[in-house]
């Protein structure tokens, strides 16, 4: 009985040293590095504008060799992806077709374990998160990146109407911009316009046009300037529009109420007078 138990206590501490032994001969190859590895991505969101062109990278920690392993950058789902590229080809029969002709891999640093796949003519419909996944094909690991699409939008167009009250109202509009953008009324002193403004967005280019507008009384103000920005970037697009001076409105509205009747006046005294000396004459 005694042997039989030692025995039996002697199989666990076997079996685990067995398992130990394998696990370490798996996680340590021939040349004593780590096999595993870690995927990753820009820590900050990759800013780029509608139109241009966006790099997004990602790397292998440590910083092994990519070249023979399969690059994959998606969306919402592995497949199909924004970009395949495997064992140094590309394979575009598995790309989404928003993104077929659109995606360039660059290749430069695979040997060290980086690689970016480069967006051509950004949309607003690239705006959000990507992955990309590194596969070795004993084992996978993946990045999540975040692209920032950012549109600034043409000239705003301001189109004035002043009553002969003297009202303002004034219409400013504008298209291609995303996201959302923000609009100013102000006057040529700085002084801001409460004004009404509505949006809507393309369901063709995901870009938003804005029409904005205010009624204001022209109390000499000069003008006005319509500004329109997005919350993403630090440029913005202003125009302006100078209104009349008061008092000069007032005179060509009621200058022709003045002229007028003058005129027809000294019309009727010419003809009168020319009337009058060609009958002297002929007397």
């Amino acid at each position: 009985m005694a042997k039989t138990r030692g025995q039996d206590a002697f199989r666990p501490i076997g079996s685990v040293s067995l398992v130990l032994l394998q696990l370490l001969s798996g996680a340590i190859p021939g040349n004593g590095q780590k096999a595993d590895f870690e995927v990753f991505g820009p820590r900050e969101p990759v800013l780029a504008k509608v139109g241009e062109d966006a790099d997004l990278l990602c790397y292998l920690y440590p910083n092994i060799n990519a070249e023979d392993m399969e690059l994959r950058w998606y969306r919402d789902q592995p497949s199909p992806a924004v970009h395949v590229h495997r064992k140094g080809k590309d394979v575009p029969e598995e790309q989404m077709a928003l993104y077929q002709g659109r995606t360039t891999f660059l290749k430069e640093g695979v040997a060290q374990g980086q690689a970016s796949v480069r967006i051509g003519n950004v949309t607003a419909f690239d705006n959000g998160t990507f992955h990309c996944q590194f596969n070795n094909g004993t084992m996978s690991a993946e990045a999540t990146l975040w692209l920032t699409v950012a549109g600034l939008g043409s000239e705003p167009r301001i189109q004035v109407q002043v009553d002969q009250d003297g009202v303002v109202r004034a219409e400013c509009t504008s298209a291609g911009w995303y996201p959302e953008p923000q609009v100013e009324w102000r006057d040529f002193r700085g002084q801001m316009f409460h004004s009404e403004t509505n949006v809507s967005v393309s369901p063709i280019t995901g870009l938003w046009a804005v029409t904005s507008s205010l009624t204001v009384p022209n109390k000499a103000v000069g003008g006005m300037a319509c500004s329109i920005s997005s919350p993403l970037l630090t440029e913005k697009k202003v125009s302006r529009h100078h209104l009349p001076d008061p008092a000069s409105r007032w005179f060509q509205s009621t200058a022709w109420k003045i002229v007028l009747p003058l005129f027809l006046a000294a019309a009727i005294l010419g003809a009168t007078v020319a009337c009058f000396l060609w009958k002297r004459e002929r007397a």
